[in-house]
């Protein structure tokens, strides 16, 4: 039996129900589950290392 994701919900600017898509295993989108989700903070360790590794590559070049 398939299941259906659910939807995010969380309130937007306008006061009106988010209708994006929640995260699979989460309540909320990728733009309402907050700076400190751990998703949210993988995310931002990755584009962190990305950075690390193009200085480092320019420096090399």
């Amino acid at each position: 039996m398939a299941t259906t994701q659910s939807r995010c919900g969380a309130l937007t600017e306008k006061n009106t129900r988010c209708r994006r898509l929640a995260m699979i295993g989460a309540s909320r989108c990728d733009r309402h589950r907050g700076d400190w989700s751990p998703y949210t903070i993988e995310r931002r360790k990755e584009a962190e290392r990305e950075a690390k590794r193009k200085a480092t590559a320019k420096r090399g070049a």
